[in-house]
């Protein structure tokens, strides 16, 4: 029996010095693609393209080793190498109410290695992704309806590309499947560093600045005659100014500026309709704690 014993720790051991080697490898090799990105200019961080990449490896996953785990382990890969190694570092909004599961999760997603500081204010945590002193904000999911929302802030009335904020990631990452309006404990992230870019399965954000006299029901039937699948639809109020309300869209599928059914909206909408525009959204991973059968939208 001790011999058997010896013989399992002795594979057990090798194994664990070939997985060392491996994430050696594999760190050396993603720093080198980090390196020749940042020297070319070209997007560094790529949430599309690890979306992917994890439900790959969700899909092929059996074993008693539980599908979260893995994840862990991937999104800790990710930030220790990409993030840290090219200077990009985190903020996260206080709730000021002493809730950490915003901290958490942005430590679950970003990695332990990656810079991250908590502020109080969401208007202070914007600030510091418009002025550069963070690549990435994490803040709290949007609300049905609130006064003077902070996603209002990623509305570009410039329209200059170099200072737009999209959202580009939700979470927990394990959840994202859960489209529906539960808005306890999840999170959305914003960057200006990068375009939103589609995962083949994304959920989007579009904003909108209508007449008030607009109603949430009409706002919805106009969104579906554009031929859009709405999940949830956020208002916003702006204070001292009762002709109009601000609407953030949740909908099914990749959407950007350049899509047709944008233009759509805007010409349904008609003349109340003084914004409408793509803010981002976020690739979906599957639901972990959820079996296959019970994948679907939950709204």
């Amino acid at each position: 029996m001790v011999e058997k014993l010896d013989n399992i720790r002795k594979q057990i051991d090798s194994i664990d010095n070939q997985l060392h080697d491996l994430l050696m490898e594999r760190a050396s090799l993603v720093s080198s693609v980090a390196t020749a990105k940042k020297e070319n200019g070209m997007q560094i961080v790529q949430p599309a393209r690890e979306a992917r990449m994890m439900r790959r490896l969700l899909a092929r996953h059996k074993g008693p080793l539980p599908s979260k785990t893995i994840i862990r382990i991937w999104r800790e890969l990710v930030g220790s190498v990409s993030l840290l190694q090219t200077g990009l570092s985190v903020c996260v909004s206080d709730d000021g109410k002493g809730n950490f599961s915003y901290w958490d999760m942005a430590k679950d997603y970003f990695g332990s290695a990656v810079p991250m500081k908590s502020m109080k204010g969401h208007q202070s945590v914007i600030s510091e992704v418009i002025e550069d002193r963070a690549s990435f904000a994490v803040l709290p999911w949007p609300e049905l309806d609130q006064e003077m929302p902070w996603w209002l802030h990623l509305f570009n009335r410039q329209n200059n590309d170099d200072d737009q904020i999209y959202v580009i990631g939700a979470l927990p990452y394990e959840k994202t499947a859960l489209y529906g309006s539960q808005a306890f404990d999840r999170a959305l992230i914003i960057s200006k560093m990068m375009g939103y870019m589609p995962s083949d399965d994304d959920i989007s954000f579009i904003g909108l600045e209508l007449s008030s006299d607009i109603s949430r029901a009409r706002i919805k039937e106009r969104a579906e005659r554009a031929e859009f699948d709405v999940i949830n639809l956020y208002t916003g109020n702006i204070p001292h100014n009762d002709n109009v309300k601000v609407h953030l869209v949740q909908v099914k599928g990749f959407v950007d500026n350049i899509s047709y059914s944008i233009k759509n909206l805007k010409d349904e909408l008609g003349d109340g309709c003084h914004y409408c525009y793509a803010i981002g959204g976020y690739p979906v991973i599957p639901d972990i704690d959820k079996k296959p059968s019970e994948q679907e939208d939950v709204a």
